[in-house]
Parts: C-alpha cells; sequence; structure tokens
C-alpha cells in the first residue's frame, strides 16, 4: 500500500470535512421557506396550504388591504417571516382577527370565526398586519393560532 503525501492527505481531509458540512450552512431563508411561499412572505391560498394555489402574498410590514380582488377569498396563509402577523376581518364589527405566529401554515376553515354567522375563517379575511421586527413571533406569548376581536378605532 502507498502512503500519500502529507499536504495531499491534509488537502482531501480538509475537502471531506468541508463537504461533510455544507448541509449545515444552509440559508435562513431557504430553511424557512414552506408550502411554495418563500422567505420573507405571508402568502394566502386559494385552497388549502398543502395543495391549493397562492393567490397573494405580502412581506411589508405594517397594516395592508389585501387587493380588491383576492379579499376574502382566502383559504390558507403560510407565514414564513419569523414575526406573527394578523390576518383580519374587518366587516365584522368590532373587527376580528386570527394571529398566525412566525414559521406556521394554517388553513382557514380549521378554525372558528369568532362571529358564529360566519362558520370558520376561510373566505372572510380582508386585511393584513404584519407586525415586524420588534415582535417575538408568538401570538399572545404562544406559538398557537390565537383569535379575538379588536375595538373600532384601533387601524391606523
Amino acid at each position: 500500500m502507498r502512503k500519500l503525501p502529507g499536504v495531499l492527505t491534509s488537502t482531501l481531509l480538509t475537502v471531506g470535512l468541508a463537504a461533510s458540512f455544507t448541509p449545515l450552512l444552509a440559508s435562513p431563508a431557504a430553511a424557512a421557506s414552506m408550502h411554495g411561499c418563500s422567505y420573507p412572505r405571508v402568502c394566502v391560498y386559494g385552497g388549502s396550504y398543502s395543495n391549493g394555489s397562492i393567490i397573494g402574498w405580502f412581506q411589508d410590514i405594517g397594516y395592508q388591504n389585501m387587493p380588491s380582488s383576492i379579499q376574502n377569498d382566502p383559504d390558507a396563509v403560510a407565514n414564513t417571516r419569523n414575526d406573527s402577523v394578523w390576518l383580519l376581518d374587518t366587516g365584522a364589527s368590532p373587527d376580528a382577527y386570527i394571529c398566525i405566529p412566525a414559521n406556521t401554515a394554517v388553513n382557514l376553515g380549521n378554525y372558528a370565526h369568532p362571529v358564529s354567522a360566519r362558520g370558520t375563517w376561510a373566505n372572510d379575511v380582508d386585511t393584513i398586519v404584519i407586525w415586524g421586527t420588534s415582535d417575538d413571533g408568538k401570538c399572545s406569548g404562544t406559538n398557537q393560532v390565537q383569535q379575538g376581536r379588536v375595538e373600532n378605532g384601533w387601524r391606523p
């Protein structure tokens, strides 16, 4: 058996170690993307997030009305951001919200709307609030979906 020179052995060892650690160096953006929704976006879907289609996406921090062409159409949402997001039904009085924690996908039809006549949250959201960098990514201190009502006059 022939021995490799020391420099070649060191080079091969370094290349082998680098190749073995490459998967650990994946970018956070790639890790946070889900269901066809790229980081740092919040995507809304017609149909479920697992087999529906993206009908709109948002990534700017703050309060935003959804375009009229998709208002009250979303059936699901994927939040790839590191902060929490509120989806709002501003047709209810007072406004109703469902909070989606960071890095979470939700089928809105799985959640009862706080206005019982509306059934579920599917097809009842028209506005989004992306809370931004000061947000801890949680909804009322938890990583679970939360919902509630906000008194009139709170909107920007």
